[in-house]
């Protein structure tokens, strides 16, 4: 059996929960980044034309969007069957989970949308964002108070 000073140079060990705690406050810090970012630019001077984003806001509205599908669509086909089998008990708390994402996804979508085309303007992708904020904000809580406990009765895995 391996111990931790068997672990190859630059791996770690580490809880599950804990790893998901570590990606969730990657995608906290990146949403709030992002959010101070669209209140930024504004809006143009005298009431005339919305100032379109700023090509590198959305380049970082866009990665975002995508890192948070790709983030929930893990978790939907590979951690929340695995704590199907093991945590029965959990089957309400992941089919919550799992219906969130789907709102969640939608509200990326739009997103997506808005940041890509060409005569957005900052308001608009910056009041979906706000939308999209709050929703994250309360899953991200909610899937930490119910799951982390569950995923660290794995034990540790190396990294």
């Amino acid at each position: 059996m391996a111990n931790e000073s068997d672990a190859n140079e630059g791996q770690r060990i580490e809880a599950l929960g804990a790893q998901l705690v570590k990606i969730h406050d990657l995608l906290r810090g990146q949403l709030a980044e992002l959010r101070t970012a669209l209140d930024t630019p504004g809006e143009a001077a005298g009431g005339g034309r919305p100032l379109g984003l700023d090509e590198q806001i959305r380049k970082q509205c866009l990665s975002f969007c995508e890192f948070l599908h790709g983030h929930h669509t893990a978790e939907d086909a590979h951690m929340f069957p695995g704590l199907a089998t093991s945590h029965p008990e959990l089957a309400p708390v992941l089919e919550r989970l799992t219906r969130e994402h789907s709102v969640i996804s939608r509200a990326l979508d739009r997103i997506q949308e808005l940041a890509s085309g060409q005569d957005t303007g900052t308001r608009a992708v910056r009041d979906e964002v706000e939308r999209l904020a709050e929703e994250v904000e309360a899953h991200l809580d909610y899937e930490e108070a119910q799951i982390v406990e569950a995923l660290d009765s794995y034990g540790p895995v190396t990294l």
